[in-house]
């Protein structure tokens, strides 16, 4: 068959005799003219052999059964598709038989021409005894792949020389007019190179190739290979350029491998980029890939990945060794947990009954659990800890094994933490323990274990089952407190989870809401706020989340069913540094009737913003100024800090007390302020009973004015003191309600009467 009979079964899909008649109509309408070629005598363009010197018109009208269906009564239009066409193709078959000669003998010189690309064609009707269409009858996936790479081959400006490129290479397609680019296509050879199977790699992002659990979060920082290059394909992508990088990526099971990427984006049916197409080799199976360094550093690359070999995942224990990491960095399990092999499923399903099953699926709870489990005597000796020490304390489990909890516990905490080992053999249904724990490279941090007495059958000894983590304290700076305006009254401290569930609620809620602490916990902000708000309290706590303070100004509902108008301030919970996200948020909320007399509580003068803490005013405005130092000063209690103090340095690691002797403290103090404050509102009410107003009176006899009581006199109602109105109103009954006279009392002037 030749080269022309190929292109036109390829181009009209020439099946049955129907469509060979058609074919035959298309070239004459066409009115193109073939070389002679002896190929033709046994095509099927026709049934009828043809002399070697046969015109190649009178060929094609003895192919012709039927009258054709473009004749000059019949002439299409100018947008007819398949018009157009055929005068395309005719004038490339003309070239392509004009390339050989006068003479029209094939020559073996002539190389195949690419055809050009046409973009979607809406294909004629068939008439004849075929009146069935099968448009996905080449494609399995429903996906136009030989229109993608023409679009790629034929693609205008290319800035990348992608080199050759075949069906055995390694590529993806993303669609770039969906939310987070999915995957739509993905080559055999991609799935081979990556150990995924194509029902895992549809509809995610390519992403999940950066980390060796496969879970990556939109917008996180890469943690397992390099953020830069990720940015740079990021960038390119977004702005719909081509890009070319080399990057560490992960198969399935978490063996790394460097990925040589190139990303070309492509159009469809408009101008705008459709879809990208990524291309794929790993750099470390296949050095010869590369063909060419070009000068602006990019790289043409053989794609052409015949001999790659299929990859097998490992088993899931490699994934575990695979994550250590050296640098302590407090892991936040956002993402969803690595899928369990097939291994447990069955183990869970098809021998749940049986004793040995059992043991089998705790003994792998506990080696895969991110809590560290461990086992205690009531002296604090460990009797069995968890592969998780490891990552958590960085100490190997021998290393732990048959010491003692005072070895690693902080000397301030040891004694709180064995009385309660200790008490817990006394029937204590549960034991918590809260305590600082030194790692073994990274220093000390707060733990805490929950657990339960454990009395061995038979033996009657007795141990500590606990379960333990890493616990966030509270981190917050004076001067991010007192840039919003400090401490007012009318207000209420709560903590929030980075998603805006309530953790705890102060008890002034109820002041300001009408809502206990009780209510308020296990809630979510967003049901306490109006609906065109939500967006302002996600953006919110997205700035804590990146530790950036930020204040916003809206309505909380009360338990009444109102609204008050309140200003919310987010603050980072356990993070005063930029490099390190926190686990919560902490929220200051305040009534914004209280804003002027903000500083009625405290002394405290405001300061200016953190450079790694931006806090807002609660109009949006930064507030700026100098920065003295921020104290309190009460009447036998005056506290100074400095702006970099944290507020809670009770909870500091490095305090040398322990937290129950602050707390104990704390609560001392709290009584010696609330016993002045009482001391502070009596005397205002004893100063108001002593001081009553008395309007300046004086007495008109003897000039007192300090009088307990005023007494009516010859001048009328109270214009002589007491004594004096006491001895007015004697003379005025020894006189029989008379005028007095003068010798009843010679201290009363005769003006008097």
């Amino acid at each position: 068959m030749s080269y022309q009979d190929e292109y036109l079964e390829d181009l009209l899909g020439t099946t049955e005799n129907s469509t060979q008649q058609e074919a035959g109509n298309f070239l004459s309408t066409a009115s193109v003219t073939f070389p002679y070629n002896p190929a033709f005598a046994n095509s099927t363009l026709g049934t009828t052999p043809v002399a070697a010197n046969q015109d190649d018109t009178q060929l094609i009208k003895q192919q012709s059964t039927e009258p054709s269906p473009y004749d000059i009564s019949n002439i299409p239009s100018s947008m007819d598709p398949l018009f157009n066409l055929s005068n395309v193709m005719g004038s490339n078959v003309g070239n392509i038989g004009s390339g050989s000669g006068s003479s029209g003998s094939a020559s073996s010189t002539n190389l195949p021409i690419i055809p050009p690309v046409l973009g979607p064609i809406r294909q004629p009707p068939v008439t004849g005894a075929v009146t069935t269409n099968f448009p996905g009858l080449y494609s399995s996936t429903g996906f136009d792949m030989l229109g993608v790479l023409a679009r790629v081959a034929a693609r205008p400006n290319p800035q990348i020389n992608i080199g050759p490129v075949d069906m055995s290479c390694s590529f993806l397609v993303v669609d770039a007019r969906e939310y987070d680019f999915p995957i739509v296509y993905a080559s055999h050879t991609f799935e081979k190179l990556t150990g995924y199977s194509n029902s895992e790699i549809i509809g995610r992002n390519c992403r999940f190739l950066q980390a060796p659990d496969g879970h990556v979060a939109l917008g996180s920082r890469r943690r397992y290979t390099d953020n830069n290059a990720v940015y740079h394909i990021k960038s390119h992508m977004i702005a719909g350029k081509e890009c070319q990088a080399s990057i560490i990526n992960y198969r399935k099971g978490g063996q790394p491998f460097i990925n040589l990427v190139t990303v070309i984006p492509i159009t469809w049916d408009s101008d705008e980029v459709a879809y990208f197409v990524g291309f794929q080799v790993d750099l470390v199976d296949q050095p010869n890939a590369i063909l060419e360094k070009m000068k602006d550093g990019t790289y043409v690359v053989n794609y052409s990945l015949m001999n790659l070999s299929q990859y097998i995942p490992p088993s899931v224990g490699y994934i575990g060794e695979s994550n250590n990491v050296e640098e302590y960095i407090r892991d936040l399990n956002s993402a969803m947990p690595f899928p369990a092999s097939l291994e447990v499923f069955d183990l869970i399903g098809g021998n749940a009954d049986t004793e040995v099953s059992k043991r089998l699926w705790y003994k792998m709870l506990l080696e895969h659990s991110d809590d560290f489990i461990h086992v205690l005597s009531l002296k604090g000796i460990f009797l069995y800890c968890s592969p998780s020490c490891k990552r958590i304390l960085e100490y190997d489990v021998e290393e732990l094994l048959a010491s003692g909890l005072s070895s690693i516990c902080h000397p301030s905490d040891i004694v709180p933490v064995m009385r309660e080992l200790k008490e817990s053999s006394n029937g204590v249904e549960a034991v918590n323990l809260v305590y600082r724990i030194r790692r073994k490279h990274s220093g000390y941090m707060w733990f805490e274990a929950h657990g339960k007495l454990h009395l061995e059958q038979g033996k009657g000894r007795k141990c500590v089952i606990l379960s333990a983590r890493e616990r966030p304290v509270y981190k917050l700076q004076w001067k991010d407190l007192q840039t919003i305006g400090g401490i007012t009254d009318q207000e209420f401290w709560t903590k929030l989870s980075i998603d805006g569930l309530f953790l705890y609620a102060s008890s002034a809620c109820q002041n300001l809401l009408n809502y206990t602490s009780e209510e308020l916990v296990g809630t979510s902000i967003y049901h306490y706020v109006r609906s065109d708000r939500t967006t302002d309290i996600t953006r919110s706590l997205t700035s804590a989340k990146d530790g950036i303070t930020h204040s916003l100004k809206h309505h909380i509902l009360k338990k009444n069913g109102q609204y008050m108008e309140v200003i919310t301030t987010f603050y980072p919970g356990d993070s005063v540094q930029t490099d390190q996200k926190p686990s919560f948020v902490i929220c200051q909320t305040k009534e914004v009737a209280s804003e002027p007399s903000r500083r009625r509580s405290t002394s405290l003068s405001p300061v200016q913003s953190s450079p790694t803490s931006s806090s807002c005013s609660p109009d949006g405005a930064s507030s700026g100024g100098s920065t003295p130092t921020p104290s309190i000063h009460l009447r036998n209690i005056s506290v100074e800090h400095q702006p970099t103090d944290n507020i809670f340095e009770e909870l500091d690691t490095t305090r040398s007390t322990s937290w129950q002797y602050e707390l104990h403290q704390m609560r001392l103090t709290n009584k010696k302020l609330r016993e002045e404050l009482e001391s502070i509102k009596h005397s205002k009410k004893k100063r108001k009973k002593r001081s009553a107003p008395s309007s300046n009176k004086v007495c008109h006899h003897c000039q007192r004015k300090d009088s307990p009581e005023w007494r009516k006199g010859p001048d009328g109602p109270k214009t002589l003191c007491n004594a004096c109105g006491l001895r007015y109103a004697k003379q005025m009954n020894a006189q029989g309600g008379g005028p007095p006279s003068s010798s009843v009392s010679p201290k009363i002037k005769p003006n008097m009467v």
